[in-house]
């Protein structure tokens, strides 16, 4: 029978499909995945005939899943089923492999032909196909085992002469640069809260770190990456001298800040000039991170000893003022960098969570980081929780305005407030007139 991998991020969707009757067409649910890299995982670890896919998922979507099958799985025929009619999606689907393109609902008369033609293909390309996937995979795995053994001793120990020349080529890893230097990432919550994490989950944390580095990093040509798959931790190599380049790629992984539940912390080691000593340069990455780790713990604990005495940042729920008074620490470039995810990921929550009520209790959970670091974030940037949350409803309350069909009272509910006179209060604050006569301006005609 051949396996058929159901990728879709509704589990209702999945769970109906798995129910169908895949056996009168010689296929069997090999399993099934709610977004693209976990469905990566899964393919890595059991061999699929067929993936059927959603478009429109978390993390990765049906089309960056569909260029990496293509990539490296290119034997594995792609049905894209998806609610959004857009030919644009069925363009992008088709140019990347996919055999047919299906819209929800998708009726069964139509599945059951869409499956008779499809395994009518795989049976004439059955033999083929099967020999070139045994020895393709046997190339890729064999290569990839030697990279990562040959970085991970790079990073260990120096190597020289003709053990260097040797392994560097079987592991397909190019060394020819003037300088070099070394970077650790982690990932927050494992090394500030001492998380244990489930070895299912684990694993698909590697898998994922390794395969987001692979696109960030070794394929934009930068240098080669590495990861700790029991630390889960990322050691990179750049062949050239570009440091700020490391905190790009902390800035890049802001993205997937909900997949690991995590922000992420780098220490860049030294450049060095030569390949023997670039563990040195990792060594000194790690003391780095280590240093840092230390100087947040001591911050951390110091708010934590605040708290005890009464001394805490209190949520959020009105319009009162939410300052808090802390001393501000030291940071170093990649600090500041961090924290300006941390900012960026808190304000998109924001933005898209302002219509009802929200604390800064839950925002600083979201970016799992304290009340009192969010607030502190918004003061270094020298804006406020509060005013930021009332400016975000404030703009989207005029732009409803500009809308006759909506009344006030509505308005004052669709931006997040349940009191109309409270709501007209801070909006005269915010626009020095009330809702009714800045809607009266809007209606009156302009001159000339």
């Amino acid at each position: 029978m051949y396996q058929l991998l159901i990728v879709d991020d509704e589990k209702v969707i999945r769970d109906g499909l798995a129910g169908w009757t895949w056996g009168d067409h010689d296929i069997q649910v090999a399993g099934s995945c709610a977004h693209g890299l976990e469905a990566l995982q899964f393919i890595s670890a059991y061999p699929v005939d067929i993936v059927m896919t959603d478009i429109r998922m978390p993390f990765m979507d049906g089309i960056a899943l569909m260029e990496s099958l293509h990539r490296y799985y290119p034997f594995i025929k792609v049905i894209v089923l998806s609610g959004y009619s857009d030919f644009g999606y069925a363009q992008k689907a088709t140019q990347h492999g996919a055999v047919d393109y299906l819209l929800k609902p998708v009726s069964f008369t139509e599945l059951a032909g869409t499956m008779k033609r499809l395994t009518a293909r795989l049976d004439e390309q059955k033999q083929n196909r099967h020999r070139l996937e045994v020895l393709t995979r046997k190339a890729t795995q064999l290569t990839k085992v030697l990279r990562e053994d040959f970085l991970g001793r790079l990073f260990e120990r120096p190597l020289q002469g003709e053990v260097l020349e040797q392994d560097s080529a079987e592991g397909e890893v190019l060394l020819e640069a003037d300088t070099y230097t070394a970077a650790v990432i982690r990932l927050d919550r494992l090394a500030v809260h001492r998380q244990r994490i489930p070895d299912r989950e684990r694993n698909l944390l590697a898998f994922s770190l390794d395969n987001i580095m692979s696109d960030l990093w070794d394929s934009q040509h930068f240098g080669y990456h590495l990861v700790d798959k029991a630390g889960l931790e990322v050691y990179l190599l750049s062949k050239d001298g570009d440091r700020q380049r490391f905190g790009d790629i902390v800035g890049q992984l802001h993205r997937y800040i909900g997949l690991f539940k995590s922000t992420f912390s780098i220490g860049i080691g030294l450049t060095v000039a030569s390949v023997s000593a670039v563990c040195r340069s990792m060594q000194s990455a790690k003391s780095v991170l280590a240093e840092n780790a230390e100087e947040e713990g001591a911050q951390r604990a110091a708010e934590t000893r605040m708290e005890e005495n009464g001394l805490h940042w209190q949520p959020v729920t009105g319009e009162e003022e939410d300052e808090a008074v802390v001393d501000e620490p030291d940071q170093d470039q990649f600090s500041v960098s961090r924290d300006s995810i941390i900012l960026v990921e808190a304000k998109r929550y924001m933005k898209a969570n302002y219509s009802r009520s929200l604390t800064l209790k839950e925002v600083a959970d979201h970016v799992f980081i304290s009340t009192g670091h969010l607030s502190l974030l918004f003061k270094n940037a020298g804006e406020r929780f509060l005013k930021y949350l009332t400016t975000v409803r404030m703009n989207k309350a005029k732009e409803l305005m500009l809308d006759n069909s909506y009344k006030v009272y509505e308005i004052v509910e669709l931006v997040g407030y349940s009191d109309p006179a409270y709501f007209s209060e801070v909006f005269k604050k915010h626009t020095g007139k009330t809702p009714n006569e800045y809607r009266g301006k809007l209606k009156q005609p302009r001159n000339g």
